[in-house]
């Protein structure tokens, strides 16, 4: 068996070197995709109506006195509904189509609304 002035065997050399050159000649193509940097302006659109929705619904005279009740203000409220995610505003707005969609709501609906805005927003802020 032969060996390079390195002690390493002649295979192992002659691999090493049709290994090199195969990488030199064989380039390997990177390609790069674009990331925007901030979102995307329907996302921004969007997450806005939603905030828009949910807000009005938690402006009613029976949702606040349900959320003053669990100890939120009107201020501590529109503050929490900021910080929720878009997924969560988003299902948010959603119920609140949904319970509009039913025409007049008994009072027990609006509170059970205030209490799951309120439990949704202490979930997302603890």
């Amino acid at each position: 068996m032969s060996t390079l002035r390195s002690g390493v065997p002649g295979h192992v050399g002659r691999a090493s070197a049709l290994l090199l050159v195969a990488s030199l000649l064989c380039p390997v193509v990177a390609q790069a995709g674009r990331l925007p940097s901030r979102p995307e302006d329907g996302a921004v659109a969007a997450r806005q109506a939603d905030l828009t929705a949910v807000q009005a619904i938690a402006a009613r005279a029976e949702v606040r006195a349900a959320l003053a009740a669990q100890g939120l203000s009107p201020a501590e409220t529109d503050r929490r509904l900021a910080q929720l995610s878009a997924e969560d505003l988003r299902a948010l707005a959603a119920h609140a189509n949904q319970i509009q969609a039913a025409g007049s709501v008994p009072n027990y609906i609006w509170i059970l609304l205030a209490i799951l805005i309120a439990v949704t927003i202490i979930a997302t802020v603890a």
